[in-house]
């Protein structure tokens, strides 16, 4: 009984790792409106697969994902900056809360099985997705807080500043730091510095976490 009342949280957190993996690398390169209407697909595909994949708490972020998708897609339509200022709070509100209760069933299973293992995936993804949004807001508002060439005014521009921004956000968390983009202010480099040792402790617990119940249970 308790495998086929998992079997459909396995396949919610499946999608969930796929979604976040579209938006985190497919999208990026997706060019025009058409990029424009799969990034709001795939996001509104997350917060639907994050809720479900959810085994508690589910109303607590079933509001937020519901307000979240509405000012998604009603941001594409108008355009007006406060509204995609709003949009990107909701999005990363919304990542930060999954992924604190993804840490939460984590630590509170107690098999280490596909779920949890895709719940550790999408938790990470996540994780520098919200870090990229934050990234994409810095460039957009301040273009001098990182060394990024000068685009030309192009439709395209837009999908540019969201591929830099994911680039940055996940090679910053890996510690890889190629040294193509750097940021250039003080509180670009805090930020900086903040999304490594993130991306690090994450690892960390989650690895410890399962390290453990694996050898307690056995």
């Amino acid at each position: 009984m308790e495998i086929e009342e998992s079997r459909p949280r396995i396949i919610w957190n499946a999608v969930l790792v796929v979604s976040v993996f579209l938006c985190a690398f497919v999208i990026p390169v997706v060019p025009g409106v058409m990029g424009n209407t799969f990034h709001n697909s795939v996001f509104t595909l997350i917060f639907i697969s994050g809720v479900m994949s959810l085994e508690r708490r589910r109303s607590t972020v079933l509001g937020l994902s519901i307000g979240a998708t509405i000012m998604e897609w009603i941001t594409e339509i108008f355009h007006l900056t406060l509204l995609n200022e709003i949009s990107r709070a909701l999005n990363v509100l919304f990542f930060l809360i999954m992924i604190f209760f993804i840490i939460g069933q984590i630590a509170s299973t107690r098999n280490i099985n596909a779920r949890v293992i895709l719940q550790s995936i999408a938790g990470y993804l996540l994780l520098g997705l919200g870090f990229s949004v934050i990234i994409g807001a810095m460039i957009q508002y301040d273009p001098l807080a990182f060394n990024l060439p000068a685009e030309p005014d192009l439709p395209e521009r837009t999908r540019l500043l969201v591929s830099k921004s994911n680039y940055f956000g996940f090679i910053t968390m890996a510690t890889v730091g190629y040294g193509d983009i750097v940021p250039l202010k003080p509180y670009a480099r805090s930020f900086a510095t903040f999304i490594a040792i993130s991306g690090q402790l994450y690892i960390a617990i989650i690895i410890a976490l399962l390290i453990g119940k694996f050898a307690a249970k056995k």
